[in-house]
């Protein structure tokens, strides 16, 4: 059999590591096919959007989120898939903080780009830089200890979503909205692929 043979049937099969080929002398060597280290994503839309490659349920380890103060086991599926964008998400809550509250919060993954993000939170954000990327931080007071916070990424964006939850009655200082956001989203950008 000839070595082109030998590689077709190795392939052929997908089972195998590699395919053996064969010298002029009669030695037999292993070459190892390319094996693919990208995940097809879990929900893949209907559109030419670029596939969503950063998926925060799978893709953020329980150690940077127990680092920004978010209990690993609290996570919940958050994914929206419609047939013209994709978000792969995750939900998670803030271990109980000693002030009398404690977050929750969503991680988006989506493949919207930055400028319609833009477009779409014009009137409620602020420009900002997360570690190098272009960002958004998007607070409206009309809705209350809620904040969020978009990055750009090189297949769409990643958002955080944050609500605030207090064991006191009424809502909390309006400074507090925000706070530590954007120490969150820099935390979690390591994480995402290096694609653009």
């Amino acid at each position: 059999m000839t070595r082109n043979a030998l590689c077709g049937v190795a392939v052929a099969s997908l089972l195998l590591a590699g395919c053996s080929t064969q010298t002029a002398n009669g030695e037999s060597t292993l070459t190892e096919l390319p094996t693919s280290t990208v995940r097809m994503p879990r929900h893949v839309d209907q559109s030419d959007r670029p596939q969503v490659i950063f998926d925060p349920c799978l893709d953020i380890p329980d150690s940077t989120l127990t680092a920004a103060g978010y209990d690993p086991t609290s996570e919940k599926n958050a994914d929206f898939k419609g047939g013209s964008y994709t978000f792969l998400g995750c939900s998670y809550d803030s271990f109980h903080r000693p002030e009398g509250f404690y977050y929750g919060m969503n991680v988006l993954s989506g493949n919207i780009s930055f400028a319609e993000e833009q477009e779409k939170k014009k009137d409620h954000s602020t420009p900002i830089d997360i570690n190098g990327r272009r960002g958004l931080l998007i607070f409206d007071s009309t809705v209350t200890d809620y904040c969020e916070l978009s990055v750009e990424t090189s297949y769409g964006v990643l958002g955080f979503t944050r609500s605030i939850f207090s064991d006191h009655a009424g809502p909390a200082p309006v400074s507090e909205w925000c706070t530590g956001l954007e120490d969150t989203a820099r935390t979690y950008e390591p994480l995402i692929p290096k694609g653009d």
